[in-house]
């Protein structure tokens, strides 16, 4: 009776994993064409590369800094890709603090999908005015 719970319950949590690991294959790549908009960055080899850095994180006046060091022969290309990415984040972060009503995982791909395919980003305070106009 036991063994019957226990594979049951093994066999319901396997779809669920199976979904939370492709949500963070999903949200890996974007977070790699989010640092490299040009090319496509395969999840084994970038991995490693990207999340190699030393971080320290310092708070001052109620906002927290995080330095990051490379620890890779690649470092000045590594932190080229690190910059694309902070811009990408901190273009959410204002766009957030300016709606809060929007979603800011759409506002991220709209941002990664708008370098992709070099076009203009969108003006998220027309459609939060057309929204609730």
């Amino acid at each position: 009776m036991r063994l019957g719970w226990l594979l049951k319950t093994r066999y319901r949590a396997l779809p669920n994993l199976g979904t939370r690991s492709g949500v963070i294959y999903n949200w890996w790549s974007w977070y790699c064409r989010a640092a490299k908009p040009d090319a496509r960055m395969e999840a084994i080899t970038s991995r490693p590369s990207l999340l190699a850095r030393v971080g320290r994180a310092i708070k001052h006046a109620g906002q927290y800094t995080l330095h990051l060091t490379a620890m890779h022969a690649a470092g000045k290309t590594l932190m080229t890709l690190v910059s694309n990415i902070r811009l990408a984040l901190a273009h959410v972060s204002v766009i957030a603090e300016q709606l809060p009503s929007i979603d800011r995982w759409h506002v991220f791909l709209n941002y990664v999908a708008s370098k992709i395919a070099r076009r203009p980003l969108p003006n998220y305070t027309q459609m939060c005015a057309l929204e609730s106009g």
